[in-house]
């Protein structure tokens, strides 16, 4: 069964991949991801690729360098997509990529008689880019910085400026989201000593893969800013896809946080979550209404 594209996408796709793969191949998935979509395609001689293409002009130099980095850090055995060819918006319409297909499921598909394993393959991967050092925090942009609480800003500056001048959010909520910033220092002073580390910056089950023989880990894909920066960065995104896992509370027995740990968690998801409005349009005013309310009941334990 032919799978069907809005006819300007599909005009692109067939496009792309004449000039990327000297074929059209068959198109056996389309996936809708939060910034863009993934096409799995098969050729003529049966190996497989990806094309992912981003809604949003300039985020994938993001995911590109991201990916890049991404392989470098992380061991072997564990697969990361490399990225084969990579066009720009100004080049083609839209910011794509090409990769070869990497096999395995996504890790929320792991029964949870199978889950402890899986767990311990996932918080030492983890661990593993978390030891690994630099010496400096780094930015989306790439910028390096001597503390992270000055990276924490550059990343923040940005999304500051869209905030103010967004519509889509209540003005109440927006003033509430600034305010988690009034003592942005004071919050993030427990972390002033720790160094660097690696981190994928969205690691949570779906972008986790894993052998469905085995039910152990076998990849990992879509990093949003692989980079050097500091490890909760890391943390707050493990409990957003099947939280009844246990990612963050297996990694956090092996690897405590600084005091402030709740605080920060939902200072960070929130000012992640911002960044996903920005480059997306996405808007839920429920959804920050939660978040907010845990980060203010976080406030006053």
């Amino acid at each position: 069964m032919s799978i069907e594209l809005e006819t300007g996408i599909a005009e692109w796709l067939d496009d792309i991949c004449l000039r990327w793969l000297n074929e059209k191949p068959r198109l056996d998935q389309v996936i809708d991801g939060f910034y863009g979509q993934v096409y799995l395609l098969t050729l003529a001689d049966g190996s497989r690729r990806v094309i992912k293409r981003f809604r949003i002009p300039g985020f994938a130099r993001f995911e590109k360098r991201a990916t890049q980095r991404l392989r470098q850090y992380t061991p072997a055995a564990i697969a990361v997509p490399e990225i084969l060819q990579f066009e720009s918006a100004e080049q083609g319409g839209w910011d794509a990529f090409l990769m070869p297909f990497v096999s395995g499921i996504p890790a929320y598909d792991t029964p949870l008689e199978h889950a402890p394993a899986l767990v311990e393959d996932i918080v030492a991967l983890q661990r593993h880019w978390h030891a690994q050092r630099s010496d400096a925090f780094e930015d989306l942009e790439g910028n390096r910085h001597p503390t992270f609480l000055s990276s924490y800003r550059a990343y923040l500056a940005p999304r500051i400026a869209f905030l103010q001048g967004a519509d889509g959010f209540p003005d109440a909520q927006k003033q509430r989201l600034l305010a988690t910033l009034d003592d942005l220092e004071t919050v993030l002073l427990p972390l002033a000593d720790d160094a660097p580390g690696f981190i994928h910056d969205d690691g949570h089950a779906g972008n986790y893969l894993v052998d469905p023989q085995t039910w152990r880990l076998c990849a990992v894909i879509d990093p949003a800013g692989a980079r050097f920066a500091h490890r909760e960065l890391d943390l707050f995104h493990l409990p957003d896809s099947r939280p009844e896992y246990g990612l963050l509370e297996h990694y956090l027995a092996q690897a405590p946080t600084a005091p402030g740990w709740p605080r920060r968690r939902w200072l960070f998801s929130l000012w992640d979550d911002i960044k996903h409005a920005e480059y997306t349009g996405w808007r839920d005013e429920a959804w920050f209404e939660r978040k907010l309310a845990a980060f203010e009941q976080a406030n006053e334990d």
